[in-house]
């Protein structure tokens, strides 16, 4: 009579298997997170860049047409220089005017508009 040797049938993952994979996973997402949330601060930087242009060469306009800069944003809005009062990223301070310098302040840095071009400073 011929024995047959039964194997058991493996049914899953071994543990070693798994530590593997969420190792790996671990990993992945150590090098992707700081990537992923710089991108927030970035867009919005650039937002704010985009913005304080737009505001101040609104304002140029105002002044150009009127003889003095405005005294608020909404002031722009208001006289249709602008077609609505753009709003600041999440955390951001309102978008302010003064003298034709246009600035906003997100984290501690005041973003601000010197001139009608909209070239912009950050300070800290």
């Amino acid at each position: 009579m011929v024995k047959k040797w039964c194997h058991p049938v493996r049914n899953g993952f071994s543990l070693l298997e798994m530590l593997i994979v969420v190792s790996i996973i671990l990993v992945i997402a150590t090098i992707a997170v700081p990537k992923f949330s710089s991108a927030g601060d970035k867009a919005n930087k650039a937002k704010i860049q985009a913005d304080l242009r737009t505001i101040s060469n609104a304002a140029a306009v105002y002044q150009f047409d009127t003889g003095a800069y405005p005294d608020t944003v909404e002031t722009l809005a208001e006289k249709e220089y602008l077609e609505f009062v753009p709003k600041p990223p999440a955390g951001a301070e309102q978008y302010s005017i003064a003298d034709g310098v246009v600035q906003v302040t997100l984290n501690g840095i005041t973003y601000t508009s010197k001139n009608p071009e909209g070239n912009t400073k950050n300070e800290p």
